[in-house]
């Protein structure tokens, strides 16, 4: 069972031998999972991200994210969830408003210059 960056546990069926033992999903891990069909079959993919603390202050991590959410239509936002769940959505939240004042800075300076430019 695992506590996912939704606010649900998911219920993952996986191999020992393939996962754990080979070191991955060991506790307080930060995973991604995705499904892939190889050969028809699906197919679970395990992406280790490192120490789920660590996560938090992995800005290309946050930034990326933050960027697919927004692209999606999904504005990541501080729920007031707590502990680690809570961390993460802050860092989230957080790395959304820098992009939104990285592209009102730009528009701002693409404004600017074609001001200039008459």
């Amino acid at each position: 069972m695992m506590e996912g960056t939704d606010a649900r546990v998911h219920y993952i069926c996986y191999t020992p031998e393939a996962a754990r033992n080979s070191g991955c999903l060991q506790i307080n891990s930060f995973i991604r999972l995705r499904k892939l069909l190889t050969e028809g079959r699906p197919v679970l993919e395990i992406n280790e991200m490192g120490d789920a603390e660590s996560i938090l202050h992995n800005q290309l991590y946050l930034r990326e994210t933050a960027r697919r959410l927004i692209r999606s239509g999904v504005i990541p936002q501080d729920d007031g969830w707590s502990g680690w769940l809570g961390h993460y959505q802050k860092a989230l939240a957080k790395a959304a408003i820098t992009i939104k004042r990285q592209r009102l800075t730009k528009e701002v300076q693409r404004h600017e210059r074609r001001g200039f430019d008459r």
